[in-house]
């Protein structure tokens, strides 16, 4: 796994503040996402705050429940909005 972020910061709102290695940063609206299926935990706020950089990985996590996605995967994303 490539580490490839440095930071992740949570916002209100379900934004994401991507911060990379290389200097650059990213912010990523998460509105549309935390209502489908997949990432539907992460529209309980305290759970969305988990957010943590793993490698090239977004990791939510509240010790019981595990949500994860790639960089490339939200940034993607981010491009079809």
């Amino acid at each position: 796994m490539e580490e490839i972020l440095s930071e992740v910061t949570p916002l209100p709102g379900f934004l994401l503040v991507l911060q990379f290695k290389n200097g650059s940063v990213a912010v990523v609206n998460m509105i549309k996402r935390v209502k489908t299926l997949r990432f539907s935990r992460l529209t309980d706020v305290g759970f969305f705050a988990t957010a943590k950089a793993c490698g090239d990985r977004i990791v939510w996590s509240d010790g019981t429940h595990v949500i994860n996605a790639t960089c490339d995967e939200l940034l993607d994303a981010m491009m079809m909005d």
